[in-house]
């Protein structure tokens, strides 16, 4: 005979069986465990991937390497200048030039008027010989400090050297004209001529921007005396 379980008992039975569920699925989860991994991920986050020693951040800071001077940059250059353009050239009384010395004796009058001289210019004069003390064979006449060529002023000089040659004793050929040479590495133009009749002599002179420059060469013939003024120049033109 089987004996009837009162309701009471079977409603008693099923709170119980729901009570142990709901405990079985509270141990699934323990309270606070998912908040402290989610506070974990959030420090590690915020926390500096790599952070550094107290070792490294006691050492001293490494001084800066000096700059390649190689990896300098290079002033820019200026233009180049063409030669002979750097500044105008002046005359000087040079003691030694062309094989001659300059004679120690003083010049006391200028032999050829060098025309109208203004502010800046200058007149030079010397005489050389194969010693400083020996004969006379060149006497030098120059203006410098000129700004443009001037072949008036030239003309004037070379036309004072031919009268100061008839005076001085010489003779100067009758129909005798200025002849163009090649004037060297200093440029400008020049000019000789013969001097005498009865012995090689020869007036010559040359002009550029910045000097004019007459001289007699009392043993040499034009051409020679061509050649020796344009060796002279580079001594008496600077």
């Amino acid at each position: 005979m089987r004996t009837r379980t009162p309701a009471s008992a079977v409603k008693k039975a099923a709170l119980v069986g729901a009570l142990f569920a709901s405990l079985a699925l509270t141990a699934c989860e323990i309270p606070g465990k998912d908040d402290k991994k989610a506070e974990a991920s959030k420090s590690a986050s915020a926390e500096p991937s790599a952070a550094p020693s107290e070792e490294a951040s006691d050492a001293p800071a490494e001084s800066p390497k000096p700059k390649d001077p190689t990896a300098t940059k290079r002033p820019t250059s200026a233009a180049p200048t063409k030669q002979g353009t750097a500044g105008p050239r002046v005359l000087v009384s040079a003691a030694r030039t062309g094989g001659y010395e300059r004679l120690t004796e003083d010049m006391l009058s200028v032999p050829v008027d060098p025309g109208d001289i203004g502010e800046g210019m200058n007149v030079v004069l010397a005489a050389y010989g194969k010693t400083p003390t020996g004969d006379r064979e060149v006497l030098f006449e120059g203006v410098s400090g000129l700004t443009a060529m001037d072949g008036k002023r030239f003309e004037h000089m070379i036309r004072g050297m031919i009268e100061y040659v008839n005076l001085d004793g010489g003779s100067v050929p009758e129909g005798a004209a200025m002849k163009s040479y090649d004037p060297g590495p200093l440029g400008g133009t020049l000019e000789c001529m013969p001097a005498q009749d009865a012995y090689p002599a020869a007036i010559c002179g040359w002009a550029d921007k910045n000097t004019v420059a007459v001289a007699y060469f009392d043993k040499l013939s034009a051409d020679a005396a061509a050649k020796k003024l344009v060796e002279m120049r580079s001594d008496l033109e600077k």
